[in-house]
């Protein structure tokens, strides 16, 4: 089977030859293809390069599109800092939500940053449509302010100034939208959302449940192709009530830390799940610790035809060992399935 077939086999809830499962190896491609994160996140051609080795390392059932969100911040006018083994991150923020506002919306057809994201995409699915599907990557909506703006700025907006967080949510949804309209047309089958800002570890829960749940739900019913639902970096089983029934939402992408059982019972069967190993400590683990904590998810989850294995949180690091993540994808494709009588 491929990849495609394996992840619509998850989809509609019927088991395949064996357990589907990715990794979030967007930035690990630069090390195997040999560039400068600098170059790499600049140059659709390298990063297609980068993602044909990450699939020559682990054939993965799905590849992603950069995982390189502060771009957009910057196509909105943030400056961006660099690392040598790293994705940019934002450097300074854009001053005021005035400079968001009154800012001509970038365009994903002609904005070099958001271009890049796309044509990226566009590359990587091309040359994969008939294996595997390919996962874009967007900012939330609800994140998008404090990505452009800052973290204390925006949460001071959103708790204090309503109606100004609603004329910023507007033009951010605009962007959202925009964005996933062109990333669908350069071929993703999904988008994958890391959302932070709708976690009541970030925020109160009666701002998420009354304000951001709602707004969530109108901009992905909108996006125009399925969402994963990405905790970010805080654990979201808790409160998954909060979510569960998302227009748009095919699935969540949990931390390891996680109750991938109590997720389930939260979203019912619907809904995929995918989970397993913590992507960002691959590389400082040892190598039998990854593959006992990849196990044990795997036997939790071993009669759940919606559960897909996925690295958790954000990129693996570029240190990592590159048969670490051999073994890893090893370890995946031999686990059993509790398939049902």
């Amino acid at each position: 089977m491929t990849g495609s077939e394996r992840i619509g086999a998850a989809l509609r809830g019927d088991f395949s030859d064996r357990r589907a499962f990715t990794m979030t190896l967007s930035l690990y491609g630069a090390r195997l293809s040999g560039s400068r994160p600098g170059d790499y996140y600049r140059e659709s051609a390298l990063y297609h390069r980068g993602q044909a080795e990450v699939a020559a390392l682990v054939d993965p059932d799905v590849l992603f599109g950069p995982f390189a969100m502060p771009l957009e911040a910057e196509a909105w006018g943030a400056s961006l800092v660099w690392t040598d083994k790293a994705p940019p991150n934002v450097g300074k923020p854009l001053r005021s939500a005035a400079s968001f506002l009154e800012r001509e919306a970038p365009r994903p057809d002609s904005d070099p940053r958001l271009s890049y994201l796309v044509e990226s995409v566009r590359l990587v699915a091309a040359d994969n449509a008939d294996t595997r599907p390919v996962a874009a990557v967007a900012t939330s909506p609800s994140d998008l302010p404090a990505m452009a703006l800052g973290i204390d700025a925006w949460l001071e907006i959103l708790l204090f100034d309503p109606g100004l967080a609603d004329r910023v949510l507007e033009r951010s949804g605009e962007h959202f939208r925009a964005l996933c309209a062109a990333y669908a047309a350069a071929g993703a089958a999904f988008v994958a959302v890391p959302v932070m800002f709708a976690n009541p570890r970030i925020v109160t829960e009666g701002i998420v449940r009354e304000r951001i749940a709602p707004y969530l739900a109108r901009e992905f019913g909108a996006a125009g192709l399925p969402v994963v639902f990405h905790h970010g970096a805080n654990p979201l089983a808790e409160y998954l009530p909060l979510f569960a029934g998302l227009p748009g939402v095919a699935g969540f992408a949990l931390a390891e830390r996680d109750d991938l059982g109590a997720a389930r019972a939260a979203l019912g069967q619907g809904a995929l799940i995918l989970g397993g190993v913590e992507g960002p400590t691959i590389a400082r683990r040892p190598l039998g610790r990854v593959l006992e904590v990849a196990r044990s998810v795997l036997r939790d989850r071993a009669a759940d035809p919606r559960f897909v294995f996925a690295t958790a949180s954000a990129d693996v690091p570029w240190d990592t060992d590159p048969e670490n993540l051999a073994a890893l994808a090893r370890t995946v494709r031999e686990a059993e399935l509790a398939r049902a009588s």
